[in-house]
């Protein structure tokens, strides 16, 4: 199976040595070539011309920059080529929108939000409806940027810079994500996210955004570029007890009302693995490629992912709730 990998940056690194791993053929596309090849695959810098030189291609990963995003796809599916493609799918909600047309009757597509694999969060979305009525709830992730990627200058990627569609509410999108999946759309979005930190880059590093549920319930949202202890967590606070997972130490504790303790109710003893989930989406992409699967996480969720961006956004902008019906 051959597949072309779009861009050759981190992640794009990540998706090529999956593939190999999992048996694939690997070639390259390049919108620049700022970081060198050193894996010895072939390269390109257009579809065009990888697809005239290495005849057909199975399917594409696309690992470009954000920007890039819907240019890349419209020739994918032009082409009729099944891809995968890389959080956020679009850099503004008309991009999104743009790419739900593009989309939406393709069928051989999953788009790469890959800690809906982590089976922590599995365990946990099945686990809410034991806790009645929810509250409140609390999600929290943050690590220091420039310990994000080894032996990488931080002021070079993506994540530090704005205009490429980096910053701190879109490269920990994941938690939008996630908080979506379990929870739904919330009927209003409040945010403020700002450059804070002496970090020399021209992208936001702390977002804080609360989520509001008609009354219903709360969500407190806090991502951040500047933890140097890198926290990744959620509480949710409901009427039969309060449930608190730890992302990074792969456990989860429920502190049932009646009890006033503390049970573990989920453990990977071997730790978080967050590896393992970009190997299992690839798995995935593989079976959609082969008619045997299907997308986990489809064009209208990445669509509502990019709604509550932007409503966010728009509040941090203009100080004020911003509604989502």
């Amino acid at each position: 199976m051959k597949i072309l990998v779009i861009g050759y940056g981190s992640i794009g690194k990540r998706h090529a040595k999956n593939l190999i791993d999992l048996g694939c053929q690997v070639v390259l596309l390049r919108h620049s070539n700022n970081n060198p090849n050193k894996d010895g695959y072939r390269e390109y810098y257009s579809i065009k011309e990888a697809i005239e030189a290495e005849g057909a291609l199975d399917g594409a990963v696309v690992c470009s920059p954000t920007a890039k995003h819907l240019d890349d796809v419209a020739i994918l599916v032009e082409r009729n080529i099944p891809f995968l493609l890389e959080k956020p799918p679009a850099h503004d909600l008309a991009a999104a929108f743009k790419m739900k047309k593009i989309i939406d009757k393709f069928v051989k597509y999953d788009i790469a939000y890959n800690l809906r694999y982590y089976s922590l969060l599995s365990f946990m979305k099945d686990f809410l409806p034991k806790l009645g009525g929810i509250y409140s709830v609390r999600a929290h992730v943050g690590s220091y940027l420039p310990n994000w990627r080894k032996n990488v200058d931080y002021r070079e990627t993506i994540s530090a810079k704005s205009e490429l569609g980096g910053g701190v509410h879109i490269e920990l999108v994941h938690e939008i994500d996630y908080l979506l999946w379990f929870f739904g759309l919330p009927r209003r979005v409040f945010a403020s996210i700002n450059k804070i930190s002496a970090l020399e880059i021209s992208s936001d590093d702390l977002s804080l955004a609360i989520f509001d549920y008609g009354g219903r319930m709360m969500v407190e949202l806090h991502m951040d570029y500047l933890s140097h202890k890198p926290l990744r967590g959620l509480q949710v606070i409901a009427e039969n007890g309060t449930l608190e997972a730890d992302l990074n130490e792969a456990s989860i504790q429920y502190y049932e009302k009646t009890k006033g303790s503390a049970d573990e109710v989920f453990k990977l003893p071997e730790g978080p693995r967050f590896a393992e989930t970009y190997i299992d989406e690839i798995r995935n992409f593989i079976g959609i490629i082969r008619g045997e699967g299907k997308p986990l996480v489809d064009i209208d969720s990445a669509v509502n992912v990019m709604r509550v961006v932007d409503a966010m956004e728009r509040s941090s902008k203009e100080e004020k709730w911003i509604s989502l019906n």
